[in-house]
């Protein structure tokens, strides 16, 4: 009789277990450990434009505004290369369109400067965000802002699997999050106003373009991610 080999049991490799979050529902990313956040993007101030008297008085609202804060916050900067295809494509058209042939020549030229000078020079934006966290179960304790808490909480979201009860428990609790989460976002918001600083909450497509590019850079296209995105209820 042929022996039947035991099938060896293929190991997960999917990365979606290694990701801290759930799911994105609305504008909050949820967390596997039942916390949430909301990510706001910031406008940014020419500081070195100012005149000393307005510097100082910059670093003073910020500096006050820091010191309101009754809640942790993430500043987040992220640099990205400089995505200049949009505004190549509408010279191209505009030089199409263009019945003087010096300038149309000229368009052609510019067009290939830009190009260059974006290869060479590697010119990079940088956005600003600010991170606001909610723990339903948060402690306001010194344990819990010691390291020791913040490495186990972290191995505990990537080694933690989803199952259903949980994410429909996390989905029971969604509307309390956003509710305390909405509070604390209009107390940023207004305080960043007072250094000239506007914030404007990601709304969910964004979210998912924003994690998209920063977990997979070299592949952010969400129409090839479209069924591990779908499967974590992002879209």
């Amino acid at each position: 009789m042929p022996v039947k080999k035991k099938q060896q049991k293929q190991p997960d490799s999917s990365t979606q277990r290694h990701l801290p979050f759930s799911q994105i529902r609305e504008n909050i990313i949820i967390m596997k450990d039942s916390s949430a956040r909301q990510v706001m993007r910031c406008t940014t101030i020419n500081f070195l434009l100012k005149s000393t008297e307005e510097q100082d008085a910059i670093i003073m609202s910020f500096q006050r505004f820091l010191n309101s804060l009754d809640f942790p916050v993430q500043i987040m900067v992220r640099s990205t290369k400089l995505d200049i295809d949009g505004y190549l494509w509408k010279l191209k058209d505009q030089a199409v369109s263009q019945k003087n042939e010096l300038l149309q020549n000229q368009t052609y030229e510019y067009i290939d400067y830009l190009k260059k000078l974006v290869e060479v020079a590697q010119i990079m934006k940088k956005d600003f965000y600010v991170v606001v966290p909610f723990d339903k179960e948060e402690d306001q304790s010194v344990k819990s802002t010691g390291i020791f808490w913040v490495f186990k909480n972290f191995w505990r979201a990537i080694n933690n699997g989803d199952d259903i009860a949980k994410i429909r428990s996390q989905i029971r609790d969604f509307w309390s999050m956003k509710k305390w989460l909405a509070g604390r976002a209009n107390t940023v918001k207004s305080s960043l106003e007072s250094i000239w600083i506007r914030a404007t909450e990601l709304d969910k497509a964004e979210l998912v373009k924003l994690m998209s590019e920063y977990y997979n850079p070299t592949l952010w296209d969400l129409r090839s991610m479209k069924s591990d995105i779908s499967e974590y209820n992002l879209v």
